[in-house]
C-alpha cells in the first residue's frame, strides 16, 4: 500500500510539472511581444497545421510548427510592430471569424 501512494504521488509530481500547449503558446507570444496585450484570456486551436491564437477576444495570431509567429488580422499586427519590425500576414486561408469558431 504504502508503495503505490509513492508511486501515486510521484506520477501527480511529474504530470503537474508539464506546461500545457496553451502556456507554452502564450510564454512564446509574451517573450515577442512583451506587456502590450493584458493576455486576461488566451483560446487556442489547431488548424491548418499550425495553432490559432486568440488573445483576449480581438488579437489574432497563428503559429507554425516551427514556432514563427504570424498575425492573422490588423489588430494583431498592430501589437506585435510595438516590439518588432515586422509581423507577416499567416499564410492561411482562415481568416478571424473562422479561428474564432474553433479556438477554446
Amino acid at each position: 500500500m504504502k508503495r503505490i501512494l509513492l508511486l501515486l504521488t510521484a506520477i501527480i509530481v511529474v504530470s503537474c510539472g508539464e506546461q500545457t500547449e496553451k502556456e507554452r503558446i502564450t510564454e512564446l507570444l509574451k517573450a515577442k511581444i512583451g506587456n502590450e496585450l493584458p493576455f486576461n484570456e488566451v483560446k487556442i486551436g489547431e488548424i491548418e497545421n499550425g495553432t490559432a491564437v486568440i488573445v483576449d477576444d480581438s488579437w489574432c495570431y497563428w503559429i507554425d510548427k516551427s514556432n514563427k509567429i504570424y498575425c492573422v488580422n490588423g489588430t494583431g499586427k498592430s501589437v506585435y510592430d510595438v516590439k518588432n519590425s515586422e509581423c507577416e500576414y499567416a499564410p492561411i486561408k482562415a481568416m478571424f471569424s473562422d479561428i474564432e469558431k474553433i479556438v477554446k
